[in-house]
């Protein structure tokens, strides 16, 4: 990509702080973009992004979230907005990458029924709300990228749940 191709664009990662999330991050700042994203606990790694983005010459903001609890959502998008306004004195961002997820590693016989309802929550359930909650802020023409897996492709010994979330 260019430099500057997404100037003046602004993109929601979901699962920002680590991993495929980071990547996408700097990724779009490295485009021009300024970045929102979320983590869910590691408040140390989204700060350590914040400042990388921000040697990259853009802005980065750094949200915790879970998104497995679509009962945050509501609060959630306000805050969003909210900071929209503060920072860039607009309501609404460009792109919204839903990224966060999570692994579990077990059989088929071994997969409990608490962490499957986990990973329907994560990784299909959160995703699918999240959106919903974020429509009105994603602007008209905007782009909604939702990240799968080469998992899906093919069976792996212990991940059939997880696999079949990310198809």
């Amino acid at each position: 990509m260019s430099e500057n191709t997404l100037s003046s664009r602004i993109a929601l990662v979901t699962g920002g702080s680590r991993g495929l999330g980071r990547s996408a991050a700097l990724w779009l700042a490295r485009g021009g973009a300024d970045v929102l994203f979320t983590y869910h606990s590691n408040e140390t790694a989204a700060e350590e992004l914040i400042a990388q983005i921000g040697l990259l010459g853009h802005k980065a903001v750094a949200f915790k979230l879970d998104v497995g609890d679509s009962r945050s959502f509501d609060t959630f998008a306000e805050t969003v907005r909210h900071t929209l306004e503060m920072h860039w004195g607009r309501s609404r961002f460009d792109f919204l990458v839903n990224n966060a997820g999570i692994g579990i590693h077990a059989t088929l016989a071994d997969t409990t029924e608490a962490q499957f309802d986990e990973l329907v929550n994560i990784h299909f359930k959160g995703p699918y709300f999240l959106t919903q909650k974020l429509l009105p802020l994603i602007e008209d023409g905007g782009r909604i990228l939702n990240v799968s897996t080469g998992l899906t492709r093919f069976a792996s010994p212990g991940y059939s749940a997880y696999a079949s979330m990310k198809g």
